[in-house]
């Protein structure tokens, strides 16, 4: 089977477990809290990671040599997946979906005080271009401005901090590794969070443990596919195919919840994706000319 085919196949994969997350969280959202959603979470992930990274890997999944990027790395996955939940159960799929994608374009705009990378005038526009989308889609000046919309910008922003802590992860550690730790501590968290303010629900029924039981197996798919995706096909290839999660949550947004966007809500997703893919693809260019 060639290379191509089966890292576009991992990329649609990560796709719709993307997707698929957003439809679990909204549909529980009236029947479990936040917290508990997220015990669930991490608890029903954690056999399908540390499986992966033992396969790969034998014992030595478990060891981390960047302690301390680890550390960082946790407390914005945290912060990101505890924000993109919560804009998932309050807000339209599409409108949440592509905000929380705009964070390529945090991440352009970080890397040449971060990472020393030097951005050129394209990049310049397509950050421009992209920040200008995140306005529109916000409709931030208008008196109808929901104050919920912060979130998933936040959500995005905290996603871009992840991209750059796990940049300088990706030379030391397996990615396989970091998840099974990254999400064990959410689970460890989480259960502390749970036990300090007695927040935890035991569900009941057998729809709600098949979509907890979902929601821990797509967590763990998206993370592996995603990054065993990268070792067939460019990074180029992965990170544009993502993008087509965009309209995907916006058409099973109205198929599934009835959720229709404004116009203006439209006209600000395709700011946000047509910049972040020119982001993208200017860095590969970047990077393969420099190879």
């Amino acid at each position: 089977m060639p290379a191509i085919f089966i890292g576009t196949l991992l990329s649609f994969v990560g796709l719709f477990c993307g997707v698929g997350t957003g439809v679990i969280v909204k549909i529980i959202s009236s029947e479990v809290s936040l917290v508990t959603t997220l015990w669930y979470r991490f608890l029903l992930s954690l056999p399908f990671l540390f499986f992966a990274a033992f396969w790969q890997r034998g014992w030595a999944a478990y060891q981390i040599k960047a302690k301390g990027v680890l550390i960082i790395r946790i407390v914005l996955g945290l912060c990101g997946i505890t924000l993109w939940f919560t804009s998932m159960r309050h807000l339209p799929l599409g409108l949440a979906t592509a905000l929380m994608l705009s964070s390529a374009i945090y991440v352009a705009l970080a890397s040449p005080f971060l990472l020393q990378e030097k951005v050129g005038p394209y990049r310049w526009t397509a950050i421009i271009g992209g920040l200008a989308g995140v306005f529109v889609i916000s409709n931030a000046f208008s008196a109808s401005f929901e104050p919920l919309i912060i979130v998933p910008i936040c959500a995005s922003l905290a996603s871009a901090g992840l991209q750059i802590t796990l940049r300088k992860l990706g030379k030391s550690d397996a990615p396989s590794s970091v998840a099974s730790w990254y999400n064990f501590a959410g689970f460890l968290l989480t259960t502390c969070y749970i036990f300090l303010f007695d927040e935890f629900v035991l569900i009941a029924g057998l729809s709600l443990w098949g979509y907890m039981l979902a929601l821990g197996a797509l967590g763990a798919l998206l993370q592996l596919s995603f990054t065993a995706s990268y070792a067939y096909v460019d990074a180029v290839i992965v990170s544009t195919l993502r993008y087509l999660q965009v309209p995907l949550a916006a058409l099973v947004g109205f198929i599934y919840f009835a959720e229709v966007p404004t116009m203006l809500q439209m006209l600000g997703a395709v700011m946000i994706v047509s910049s972040s893919i020119v982001i993208v693809i200017r860095e590969f260019q970047k990077r393969s000319a420099g190879a």
